[in-house]
């Protein structure tokens, strides 16, 4: 399953290379990027590949990732093509087939009916879906009940044969609230009692939001609320209880609209019109918007034979109304590339090796269904295109994105490599590293060491805002951004230019409070501060909003930490690095040692954690017998237990400590104060043996499938036998430089292709013991002494490293730690062909700690005669 926020397969694994799994299930958008980072997979043109809703091909913020990953699938072919939708107008699927070339099947018959009803104060028009091109029947109105939401969604539970579920659909977040509430008083009015019901003890263990006190509120009466407010575990549990028949109305907005399959049998609008900023005025909601958003009612598998579809309308608006009762007049297929966004498109393309140059950029976006539309309609078909897309090209050359020699091949340089593969916009990429060169020098002062504690917050601030600055949030040069901040985060300022340090102005901040408001925001977050008392800054902030503005903080940040090892790589010549590092030793050594904590700051974003028990969540995924919640970490750092050799003390005041964090815990808080204690002697050691086993099952074909097992289970000697016979398996070039008649040497200098020698310096513990600070730098000095003063230097910690030597050594500018399971995990890949050993060498140079998580899926590939296969 691969989705933004994550790829996994069945047993909850990271997929190495999930293109190759024999099921792949994701959005379309994470597809793209996996095709995009690791070329068309060679089994293509077997595959079935079936997509969904294929109508979002004409989606306004989706369709244009989707018209290109199609585009793709169609030039390389596959065994069978499936498209599925059940709202575009028949000429629209025509066309659709025909560009993919592929028949259209036409099932015009539901197995099950919708009944759709418009309601207004003197009548109602009734259409039913098996006579779509019938007029609209005139019935009266049900005595006494006015055209309103809640009035009529009383009058269909008032019925014996009431079709519960019902949703109840809001087009503003704040009306499900609201409508909400006075439902519920009316309800709680009339029986003149308050409805007993038990909530899910899940709600337990979530932290509190303003979301969440409504729903402990309105649950126990059968009424939910569902809108982006909601984080996704409240999401989960209202879902949950939905399907569970627990819930008799829910008030939501188009969150529940598409893609999901729940037992509704009545579907109420409240509205039908929504704000349309661009201009300025509420405007209806196109056609297939409303039908889909009625299409969760009447659902196969379900017992309702007929699924009932209300909305009102007032004399004003009838007209307008009327149009959602013509059935069979749905929106039309609005193409979705423009020239607007060539330089993104083209950048993935000649990145991913798809295209190798102009013509063959060109001979895809072209190729495209917006293509074929904008070549049949305008006189000069798409020469208009060709000039735009010729500039855009010369865009991304002139940024050094990508390089072109004379107009002949064009290649990706590493920076735009870590653009198109980040997902970024280039404008996104030139913005970033245009703000790295400038000040690295700067941020890398902030930077933590063992003789100074630096100034992380103030790091993590700069590095927060300048991505929620960046082209991604903000419109520009007339196109439309592609995220967006929150809007109460424009109602007043939370940071002050001290915060910042310099970096930002009194006067930058009072004209645009947004993206620094959002980097507080977040900084809080990660030092722990509750959700709800975040909602509690600004007016109308919700849980859900912010937990969208972190994910897309974090994806960001990544990106801008994949920008800066492409920069910082001093393997590139002169000729392929962007021209703001030209001639910059000093800015390329700061720039060296940003990205792991860039990396640690997205780790602690997703979390919510600060940088002490930041470990912690990975204890669970050891010993899954119990899992830990944000805030009962919190708590365990509250009580002075934020290190793995404090969390396994077992003094009478250590177990009290964890007793109170855990005094809801089920059965008994001592069970879970016991788990604890015990999985954290052995976390590392219970994480080494995951791996192994895992990478055991991948090498199972291998000659040698024992050294996987022997590698791992190794100690001193043993290890170091282990450590030499994987590299020689994988062809890796070493010396062993510790030969017993140099005292003090390092143990190894490694040799990778096309990159300067690292030095690797073994450290394995026993039992549940980790490599401390001490031991992880012993390296440094050991390659100083021996003549390798300037090289980039390895500890390998078995079974892994104190979670307290991270942070502070990145400062260090020339040492990388790396724990032995994730070492495998990358020998692994390399010698199943994903990892290259260039790639593996940036991997370990870069300062701090090499995580398995820092890899890319696949990175090894070939062209497999895409466009061969498309002109043909």
């Amino acid at each position: 399953m691969a989705t933004g926020d994550e790829v996994v397969d069945a047993t909850g694994s990271s997929r190495t290379d999930p293109l190759s799994a024999r099921l792949l299930v994701a959005t379309y958008e994470k597809y793209l990027a996996l095709l995009c980072s690791a070329g068309l997979p060679r089994t293509a043109r077997r595959a079935v590949i079936v997509c969904d809703e294929i109508q979002l091909v004409g989606d306004l913020h989706r369709g244009r990732d989707v018209e290109i990953l199609l585009t793709l699938i169609r030039n390389a072919g596959c065994g069978q093509f499936i498209g599925l939708s059940a709202v575009l107008q028949r000429r629209d699927a025509e066309a659709l087939a025909e560009w993919l070339n592929v028949s259209l099947v036409h099932q015009p018959q539901r197995e099950k009916h919708l009944q759709y009803e418009c309601w207004t104060p003197d009548r109602m028009l009734v259409a039913r879906s098996e006579y779509a091109e019938a007029a609209p029947e005139e019935r009266a109105v049900p005595g006494g009940v006015w055209p309103d939401a809640v009035a009529v969604l009383q009058h269909v539970l008032n019925d014996r044969e009431a079709q519960k579920p019902v949703i109840v659909f809001c087009m503003r977040k704040a009306d499900t609230y609201g409508l909400a509430q006075r439902f519920v008083g009316l309800r709680q009015a009339r029986s003149r009692s308050t409805p007993e019901g038990q909530l899910p003890l899940a709600f337990d263990e979530l932290p509190e939001t303003a979301a969440n006190v409504l729903l402990a509120k309105i649950l126990r009466g059968g009424v939910a609320v569902h809108s982006a407010d909601l984080t996704e575990a409240e999401r989960a549990i209202v879902e949950g209880m939905l399907l569970q028949r627990r819930i008799d109305v829910v008030f939501a907005t188009s969150t529940l609209a598409a893609g999901v399959h729940f037992p509704f049998g009545t579907a109420i609008f409240a509205d039908w019109q929504r704000w349309d900023s661009a201009r300025g005025a509420r405007t209806p909601i196109e056609h297939g918007d409303f039908h889909n958003m009625a299409g969760r009612v009447g659902r196969m598998g379900y017992e309702h034979g007929l699924g009932r579809v209300i909305f009102m309308a007032g004399p004003d608006t009838l007209s307008i109304a009327r149009t959602y009762l013509a059935l069979d007049n749905l929106t039309p297929l609005e193409p979705r590339i423009d020239p607007d966004r060539f330089g993104q498109i083209a950048l993935q393309l000649v990145s991913s090796q798809l295209c190798a140059s102009r013509g063959e950029v060109e001979t895809v976006i072209f190729g495209t269904f917006s293509g074929s539309r904008e070549a049949a309609r305008n006189r000069t078909g798409l020469a208009h295109w060709k000039s735009a897309l010729s500039e855009s090209i010369d865009d991304l050359v002139h940024e050094g994105l990508l390089a072109e020699a004379n107009h002949g091949p064009l290649v990706a340089t590493p920076f735009g490599k870590a653009v198109a593969q980040s997902g970024l916009l280039p404008e996104t990429g030139v913005h970033m590293l245009r703000f790295l060169a400038e000040q690295a020098v700067a941020l890398a002062m902030l930077l933590p060491s063992k003789a100074s504690v630096g100034d992380v917050d103030r790091l993590a601030l700069v590095l927060f805002a300048t991505c929620l600055k960046s082209p991604e949030f903000r419109p520009l040069g007339g196109r439309s951004p592609t995220r967006f901040l929150p809007y109460p985060l424009a109602k007043r300022g939370l940071a002050t230019a001290a915060d910042f340090g310099g970096f930002v102005s009194a006067r930058e901040l009072a004209a645009d409070s947004p993206p620094h408001n959002g980097a507080k925001l977040s900084l809080d977050w990660i030092h722990g501060e509750a959700l709800r008392s975040l909602e509690d800054r600004l007016p109308d902030l919700s849980a859900g909003m912010l937990r969208d503005l972190f994910r897309d903080l974090a994806w960001c940040l990544h990106g801008m930490a994949a920008i800066a090892v492409a920069a910082a790589d001093g393997r590139v010549l002169p000729a392929e690095r962007p021209r703001a590092l030209v001639e910059q030793p000093a800015t390329l050594r700061a720039l060296s040692k940003l990205p792991r904590m860039m990396r640690r700051f997205c780790a602690r974003i997703a979390e919510g954690l600060p940088d002490d028990v930041l470990w912690l969540p990975q204890v669970p995924k050891a010993n899954p017998t119990y899992r830990l919640t944000r805030s009962e970490i919190l708590a365990l750092r509250a009580e002075g237990l934020s290190t793995p050799e404090r969390m396994m003390l077992g003094s009478a005041d250590a177990d009290s400590a964890r007793c109170r964090v855990f005094a809801k815990a089920k059965p008994a808080a001592k069970v879970k104060a016991n788990w604890l204690r015990d999985a954290c002697r052995d976390w590392k050691g219970a994480i080494r043996r995951q791996a192994c086993e895992r990478q055991m099952r991948r090498a199972a074909r291998c000659p040698q499938v024992d050294l996987v097992a022997r590698f791992h289970a190794a100690v001193g000697d043993d290890f170091e036998e282990a450590f030499e016979e994987a590299l020689q398996t994988v062809g890796i070039a070493f010396e062993r430089l510790d030969d017993g008649k140099r005292t003090g040497a390092p143990d190894y200098l490694v040799r990778l292709s096309g990159s300067p020698p690292l030095v690797v310096e073994l450290k394995s513990k026993l039992g549940a013991n980790l490599v401390p600070y001490n031991s992880a730098v012993e390296v440094l000095s050991a390659s100083e002494v021996h003549g390798y003063k300037d090289a980039s230097c390895v500890t390998l910690c078995h079974p892994g490293v104190d979670p307290a030597v991270a942070p502070v050594i990145a400062e260090c500018a020339r040492l990388c730690v790396v724990e032995s399971g994730d070492f495998a995990e990358a020998l692994l890949r390399h010698c199943e062909g994903h990892l290259t050993q260039p790639e593996l060498w940036q991997w370990l140079a870069s300062p701090g700690q090499a995580l398995v998580s820092d890899l890319f899926y696949s990175s090894v590939r070939s062209r497999s005669g895409y466009i061969e296969h498309s002109q043909t």
